[in-house]
């Protein structure tokens, strides 16, 4: 059996009304769902949620939708969820995809 070790990370700032996640590594498949799960429970704790994907080598399509998925439960719950200092990697894939706007944009 092998161990896999996951191919990412994670830290969450605290501040008043504010959580800022910063992410690191490769987020696939194998970690959108943990990665929606998390944001979730950011979500629930702040007024806005920065999501900090400076240090993102990679992502695939299932962190987008987890991505917009947690940006519209914000704003559905009268919260912000905000892609902020998306590395090289991360702006490209999210602006081919033709989300990076709605992710960067303050407004829900």
């Amino acid at each position: 059996m092998t161990n896999l070790q996951p191919s990412w990370q994670h830290q969450v700032r605290v501040e008043p009304d504010r959580r800022t996640v910063l992410l690191s590594g490769e987020i696939d498949v194998n970690g959108a769902e943990h990665l929606l799960d998390l944001l979730s429970h950011t979500i629930t704790a702040a007024q806005r949620v920065d999501v900090d994907m400076a240090a993102v080598q990679f992502l695939d399509s299932t962190v987008i939708g987890a991505l917009i998925t947690a940006r519209n439960t914000a704003a559905a719950a009268g919260r912000q969820l905000v892609v902020t200092n998306p590395s090289r990697i991360a702006r490209r894939v999210l602006g081919i995809t033709g989300v990076l706007d709605a992710l960067s944009s303050t407004s829900a």
